[in-house]
């Protein structure tokens, strides 16, 4: 299909007139309308809008003017993203329908750039869980098997992008959002140092543990996404500097390191085992040393569930009681007695924060790369928060290596590697310091020349 050429060979395409953005744009909103149709993945997909942006992305290659490399390129964006002229429920059957007037920044910077959004990707309500599904709009499913779930929150985007609808969907991450449905699609999934890619007119969400990141089946495209929108945003007093131009570095000079096994493998299925240990083989077989670090994930991951989930409750006490009844039962559940913290125990967790934040600031005076898995488990069947027959209710409980890296907001991507004779795709997580995504991004596309990507047959 013609929108699932790498942006790289559709600009030299635009550039030569051989191609028009007008005839790739049509070609994803005709395969988006399929794939929804049996994924559910979009809340919305806007032809009008996109054929009038691709139009004009057409007259500006015409004219040897195109506003930037992501001119002409089909995208798509998560719900939670304020765009002018679209509405922007969040999931929920209780919040407004009037189309937003203004756009957030990073939407704003896109269609600066010329990229053209087919439409918003589905997401639970509110955010709030790990699997996309809500009371509202029914199940998002996963194009390698829609009896399984995408993952969530952003699991319209990681749909959308392992159909092979658009390249790259940009999504958010709180606790896990973007790389817990990268792990469960095959896809990659960026969630950079907070404040990287500004979330004005929001940008504390969730006791600044929110970030917006893309989700992408190629690296070079997704760098060129990061890329546009990452920056400083007068309005928003988190957002700091770019990643400076000449950042692009050696893989073969990055200290790699890999998570004590003791703190993953034990509650890891051997699909993510074998996954992890394909691609240490593969570092070692190319040269790469690798030492072994000690870090307290789970104690790290506990904070930032704790502060995520006082963050859902802060959402649910905003919300007329007498709508409770048309939200999710189960974020009901997940925020009960949330509201019952003190001050004591909301600086106790703010100190555990700060000394989990100090040993990561430690750790990576020593070594640039952290390995772990994404997730212990693959991709499990819809219409549940957790697995069949799982030890907990809470579906945090299988999500213990992805919220540590909310809360002391390092850089994380999740690379996905399919187990040796496995169905289903497993991410592997790369962790860096603040401010050093260029690292994650060199590894990461040392990973696709060895672990390239898949898109789902079927979709």
């Amino acid at each position: 299909m013609l929108h699932q050429k790498s942006f790289a060979q559709l600009r030299e395409l635009y550039r030569n007139h051989d191609l028009s953005p007008v005839d790739v744009v049509k070609s994803a909103l005709h395969h988006a309308e399929e794939v929804n149709a049996r994924m559910n993945a979009f809340v919305l997909i806007d032809h009008d809008r996109a054929l009038r942006h691709a139009r004009l992305s057409e007259r500006r290659w015409q004219d040897g003017t195109p506003a930037g490399p992501l001119d002409g390129m089909p995208v798509s964006v998560k719900e939670f993203a304020m765009v002018a002229g679209w509405p922007c429920p969040r999931g929920s059957a209780v919040t407004s329908r009037e189309p937003d007037r203004t756009s957030t920044v990073f939407v704003q910077r896109l269609e600066d750039a010329g990229a053209v959004l087919l439409g918003k990707t589905r997401a639970p309500e509110f955010n709030w869980k790990g699997v996309t599904d809500s009371p509202a709009f029914g199940i998002t499913r996963n194009p390698w098997n829609p009896g399984l779930t995408t993952g969530g929150s952003s699991g319209g985007c990681a749909a959308a992008v392992s159909s092979g609808v658009v390249r790259v969907s940009v999504g958010s991450d709180a606790g896990g959002s973007v790389r817990i449905p990268a792990s469960f699609t095959g896809v990659i999934g960026l969630k950079p140092t907070h404040g990287r890619i500004p979330l004005s007119p929001s940008p504390s969400a969730f006791f600044n543990i929110a970030h917006a990141g893309p989700l992408a089946s190629d690296m070079r495209d997704m760098t060129d996404v990061y890329r546009a929108i990452s920056g400083p945003a007068p309005a928003d007093w988190t957002s700091f500097c770019s990643m400076p131009e000449g950042a692009d570095i050696d893989a073969h000079a990055l200290r790699l390191s890999i998570l004590r096994p003791a703190r993953w493998q034990p509650q890891s299925e051997a699909a993510v085992t074998n996954a992890v240990q394909q691609v240490l083989a593969a570092l070692q077989a190319d040269g790469f040393d690798l030492m072994e670090i000690d870090f307290d994930i789970e104690s790290a991951s506990r904070v930032g569930r704790d502060l995520y989930r006082l963050g859902c409750a802060a959402t649910v006490r905003n919300i007329d009681p007498a709508l409770h009844a048309q939200l999710d039962p189960g974020l009901l559940d997940f925020v009960r007695g949330a509201s019952d913290w003190d001050i004591a125990q909301f600086q106790q967790l703010c100190q555990l924060r700060d000394q989990h934040a100090n040993r990561l600031a430690e750790i990576f005076r020593n070594v640039d790369v952290l390995i772990l898995p994404t997730l212990p488990l693959c991709a499990f069947e819809t219409g549940r928060n957790v697995p069949r027959g799982y030890h907990s209710d809470d579906w945090m409980a299988w999500n213990p290596f992805t919220p540590a890296f909310n809360s002391t907001q390092v850089p994380a991507l999740s690379y996905p590697v399919w187990p040796q004779n496995g169905a289903l795709p497993v991410g592997v997580q790369l962790v860096a310091g603040r401010s050093r995504e260029a690292h994650l991004l060199a590894l990461g596309h040392w990973l696709q020349a060895k672990f390239p990507i898949r898109i789902a047959p079927a979709a």
